[in-house]
């Protein structure tokens, strides 16, 4: 019987599933009058007794011991040697059919396709039953299967003849190098070019950075294209997207109006979040890791070494315990800020992505490059402002989606799966971006959004100035009762501590304005009422259930603030010009301040 089927690394392939069913026949003559034999697969290694629906299910999965070439253990007679014929030297080895080797797939591509595969091509095993119920799931005819089997297939084309590498294994990691030395679809164009002249006859080399693209399809995440209004109104999405016109302001959703070819005004850019979640749990390389936060977290009373050891994270397994008691749920910070593509300060344009980071990984994984996962590029020219809420809808609708129903999620440590849910526990940003996120204006004199209306400003001859930090000084302390800090003595408490239900006070008397910037949107010039506060909106990120209940909802990074007072010390002491603080003006404000 042909048996070079075990040794195929392509487990969709019709030889291998042919392989399999040849296998059974010969297995159930031997099988155990409760249908009972030892499976052979690469996890098993006929340690242990299965039944033929298992074994089957396994085989699929995770593959037959290829150096189990005589099955001694279904149905077939062991050879023996005649060792009076032979000379002790020359005595064959039988271990092939006894032992077996963890074998590693050369190419490190097919442990991650598997990795990918496996969870999509059938249900995850939860018991024995399910798996009886579930084995026969597998058809061609699925698209799951022909994406595995399709990637597969590339998988295990070499190069070119003799070549260690397939042709998925070199484009991955030229479109890699690529990134990372920020190369031109041009400049990779002309590579494949010249490799293809380079390579042998038969090299199964894309010819075109297209062409590339596409052989990584179906391996990569993708992402949504969504287009946006030129004033930032509105998104073409959902009960918009057949709109040729924005609904609010009336401008047209593409730049050439009757051409054939349509190029919209703007473009938002929405990676999905869920299956970039499900990854995390996918790969065997950083399941384990997500729930570190957990399992592996030294906790110590007063030291801070994770975001799991502060208060904020604290009240919110208080408060909602059914989240916290499975430690794979993901929680998140959500960053964002804009920055200039094109490195030039002089050409003016923001463009704004939205990153995630995953807290449930230890520290020094969590803020590492791979593992911040870009949700949304908000496109320029001008930075969106307090209209980021239009761009953020996509988002929020999912992340209300994963904390209300969740997703099923496959765990490649338990082999399982699991319903995830995620929330957002804080943003991070700096004080103009806070400003746009929260919805409280970071201007005026009452700027600062955790003081609210306590706020203490004062205005001097240049700017307003923010003082009153005596306040959080004990009662009695002698800084208090000294005018060497303002002129003044301090007798006010420290302010209080907004919770969400004030907050939702406030908020309920606010006018909303609807976003745009468009010139005639009448919302956008007028002026605040004195009881919207600082109030510029409310923030899209309290259509949330846990949002109001947070103890903290912003935080200011602490890049910028440790370049500020840096520049702002270094300046005064050197006495840099445009950089030091000691000024006319700033003499004028020491004396009005006695």
């Amino acid at each position: 019987m042909d048996r070079s089927w075990m040794h195929l690394r392509n487990k969709l392939c019709k030889e291998y599933l042919d392989g399999i069913k040849s296998f059974m026949k010969v297995t159930e003559q031997c099988a155990h009058e409760n249908n009972l034999v030892r499976c052979p697969c690469k996890e098993c290694q006929n340690a242990f007794f299965k039944s033929l629906h298992i074994v089957k299910a396994y085989l699929k999965r995770y593959g037959i011991a290829a150096s189990y070439t005589k099955w001694v253990f279904h149905g077939e007679e062991p050879e023996f040697v005649d060792n009076s014929q032979m000379n002790v030297g020359s005595m064959p080895s039988n271990r092939s059919a006894f032992t077996f080797d963890n074998e590693e797939d050369d190419d490190e591509m097919y442990n991650l396709i598997h990795d990918m595969w496996e969870p999509m091509s059938m249900d995850a095993v939860t018991s024995e039953t399910n798996i009886e119920e579930n084995v026969d799931m597998i058809h061609d005819d699925t698209r799951e299967f022909r994406m595995g089997a399709g990637l597969l297939e590339k998988a295990g084309k070499s190069l070119f003849p003799g070549s260690k590498l397939s042709a998925l294994s070199f484009i991955v990691k030229l479109m890699h190098i690529k990134v990372l030395n920020k190369l031109s679809n041009k400049a990779i164009d002309m590579i494949l070019q010249l490799l293809k002249e380079a390579f042998p006859e038969g090299t199964t080399l894309p010819s075109t950075t297209y062409d590339a693209k596409k052989m990584l399809k179906d391996l990569g995440l993708g992402y949504e294209v969504i287009h946006a209004c030129k004033f930032d109104c509105a998104l073409f999405w959902k009960e918009y997207k057949a709109l040729e016109k924005c609904p609010y302001c009336g401008e047209p959703r593409y730049k050439f109006e009757g051409s054939k070819k349509k190029v919209p005004q703007k473009v938002l850019r929405y990676f999905p979040l869920k299956p970039r979640l499900q990854r995390l749990f996918i790969s065997r390389h950083t399941t384990w890791d997500m729930r570190w936060h957990q399992e592996k977290r030294v906790a110590e009373e007063g030291i801070l070494r994770h975001p799991a050891d502060g208060e904020a994270w604290k009240e919110f397994d208080r408060l909602y315990p059914w989240f916290a008691q499975e430690p794979r749920n993901v929680r998140m910070g959500l960053a964002t800020d804009g920055f200039n593509p094109f490195g030039n300060m002089h050409n003016s344009y923001s463009m704004w992505p939205i990153i995630l980071v995953p807290y449930n990984l230890p520290p020094w994984k969590c803020m590492k490059d791979p593992f911040m996962m870009m949700s949304l590029l908000i496109p320029g020219l001008k930075a969106p402002g307090r209209d980021i809420d239009v761009y953020i809808r996509p988002l929020i609708d999912e992340l209300k989606e994963l904390w209300n129903h969740g997703v099923e999620t496959f765990d490649a440590s338990t082999r399982q799966t699991f319903h995830m849910h995620a929330a957002v526990m804080w943003t991070i940003n700096d004080f103009p971006a806070y400003g746009n996120l929260s919805g409280w204006s970071t201007k005026g004199y009452k700027a600062c959004p955790v003081c609210n209306v306590e706020t203490s400003s004062r205005k001097l001859n240049s700017k307003i100035c923010y003082m009153g930090h005596r306040r959080y000084l004990p009662h009695g302390h002698s800084w208090r009762a000294s005018r060497e800090h303002d002129g003044d003595f301090e007798f006010d408490p420290a302010p209080k501590e907004y919770l969400g239900d004030d907050i939702l006070r406030q908020l309920e008397k606010i006018n909303e304005a609807r976003p745009g910037k468009n010139e005639n949107n009448k919302d956008r010039k007028r002026k605040r009422s004195a009881s919207d506060l600082n109030w510029t909106k409310k923030s899209i990120f309290f259509e949330l259930e846990y949002w109001s209940k947070l103890k903290i909802r912003h935080i200011l990074d602490v890049m910028h603030i440790e370049k500020n007072i840096c520049d702002s010390l270094v300046g005064t002491l050197l006495n840099i010009e445009g950089k030091t603080k000691y000024t006319v003006k700033a003499r004028l404000d020491l004396e009005d301040l006695r």
